[in-house]
């Protein structure tokens, strides 16, 4: 069984598993775990013990990264990162609330200020007569 779906199932079930010094750590609850899934967990625990940490830290970037909400590429669509899961979700404006949209657009203005000011600087400074 692929380690991947192995975690997702394992997760459908209500276990936890937690990577430590000594190796995994599985918090199952009773009557889960039957032989195939133990046999497996111990197959996958090199692979499921990297995917916990990479998941780790891709998690910890996210809440550092807090709750972006941005206008998307798409005109009428905004779109969110999501700090707990540090996934990206794109929304109709029309769908979200009137705060949301908002931000999205107070982003998009602070964006062309940046670009402005960019602009006047990149200039070369011309002497007037």
């Amino acid at each position: 069984m692929n380690a991947r779906i192995l975690l997702k199932a394992l997760r459908g079930n209500g276990v936890t598993l937690t990577p430590e010094k000594d190796g995994l750590h599985v918090d199952a609850p009773a009557g889960v775990l039957t032989e195939t899934l133990r046999s497996s967990l111990v197959e996958n625990k090199e692979t499921l013990i990297e995917l916990l940490e990479r998941e780790r830290i891709r998690l910890g970037a996210a809440d550092r990264r807090g709750l972006i909400i941005r206008w998307s590429e798409y005109p009428i669509w905004i779109k969110l990162h999501d700090p707990l899961t540090g996934e990206r979700h794109e929304f109709r404006a029309s769908e979200c609330l009137p705060g949301v949209v908002e931000t999205a657009n107070h982003k998009r203005r602070q964006k062309t200020d940046r670009k402005e000011t960019n602009k006047c600087w990149s200039q070369p400074n011309r002497a007037t007569p």
